[in-house]
């Protein structure tokens, strides 16, 4: 049960959180402080691989993940994903590229989330996210973690928030350089992309029609018409990120993907600072994952750049982005010996590697 997962992650970390502001709807479980349903968006709906909640200046360390219901037909694998070696693996100049500009996310969240998209950001309104529905509250919950905001819409109650980041983090334990970002979910081509995708893996022909469906829509609603999703990124200068680009992301992440098949009372441990995962999608609607992660670790303003270094700036192993504007936070700062109780799983070796499948049958 959901309560039994949560009384086994809190024996292997006992500092669990249970505030969340990313972009999947998700309900508490009963009976639970932290557990939550991993997303509550259509079965059929791919979740593209990425670090939770990486656009924030404080993603979780790490991260838990349990089966309550297998599912019995295919697809439905969390899918994983080393995002040190995408970072190795990424082509040359699309990531110095990503280095000179940085990137930008405009996050715009409606008081009401929509029930029909294919945009999952654009399911859940900054009520949910917030817990609030004050406008006052929000800002000082902002402002404490070191979010901008801004009010839009006639009404002024469109939530607005743009942040700077760096697309790359250095390992808090092993200082390997690690693809850290969002960009290949939020991006107007992920949707079918990753549908067709599952279609080539499983050859199930209902995948093919969403792909067919889905493209259609996004080519005419964001190629065309210009809209933008609800977590729009860009470069840093705010230049879009092309089609060929987004490939180029793409194919390298599929290319190191492995797949976790999942059996009922598994848990999975995942290190949120290297490891990515993700959602195939299915049509087995019985599949069942919950999820609790651990408190909110700041990420670093400084990038190990080594051997790739081509200008001045970029010579020194570590240097200060300047794309990174993340303001100063009460929350935990990386390398920290005095405030780094929340990570004491880092000690651990089975999360100082890669991420760790922990699989305990019933």
């Amino acid at each position: 049960s959901s309560s039994d997962f949560e009384k086994a992650t809190l024996s292997l970390q006992p500092n669990l959180n249970n505030c969340y502001r990313g972009t999947s709807p998700r309900n508490l479980q009963k009976g639970t402080s932290f557990v939550f349903s991993a997303a509550e968006v259509p079965a059929n709906y791919p979740i593209a691989q990425h670090l939770e909640m990486s656009f924030l200046p404080a993603p979780p360390r790490h991260l838990y993940f349990s089966c309550m219901k297998a599912p019995t037909s295919s697809g439905g694998e969390t899918a994983l994903c080393d995002f040190r070696q995408v970072y190795r693996d990424l082509d040359p100049q699309l990531r110095q590229k990503l280095f000179d500009k940085g990137i930008r996310y405009t996050r715009t969240q409606k008081k009401v989330g929509s029930y029909f998209t294919f945009d999952v950001s654009d399911m859940v309104g900054w009520p949910e996210i917030y817990d609030t529905s004050d406008k006052e509250e929000v800002e000082k919950l902002c402002a404490k973690e070191g979010t901008p905001v801004q009010w839009e819409g006639p009404n002024k109650d469109t939530f607005v928030s743009i942040t700077q980041s760096q697309p790359f983090q250095v390992h808090p334990i092993t200082k390997e350089p690690v693809w850290f970002n969002h960009i290949q979910v939020f991006h107007w081509t992920t949707f079918p992309m990753e549908l067709f995708y599952s279609f080539q893996r499983t050859l199930d022909p209902r995948l093919l029609l969403h792909c067919i469906l889905v493209s259609i829509f996004c080519i005419i609603n964001y190629g065309i018409l210009g809209n933008r999703m609800s977590l729009e990124t860009t470069f840093g200068d705010g230049t879009p990120i092309s089609v060929r680009e987004m490939q180029l992301i793409r194919s390298t992440i599929h290319t190191n993907l492995v797949f976790n098949r999942w059996s009922k009372g598994d848990i999975l441990c995942l290190d949120n600072f290297s490891t990515s995962h993700g959602r195939q999608p299915t049509y087995d609607r019985g599949r069942k994952v919950v999820v609790a992660w651990s408190e909110p670790f700041e990420k670093t303003n400084t990038f190990a750049w080594a051997n790739h270094a081509t200008s001045a700036t970029q010579a020194a192993n570590f240097g200060e982005n300047p794309q990174e504007r993340s303001p100063e936070s009460t929350l935990t700062k990386e390398g920290s010996l005095e405030s780094s109780r929340h990570d004491s799983l880092s000690e651990n070796t089975f999360l100082q590697e890669v991420a760790v499948s922990l699989a305990s049958k019933k």
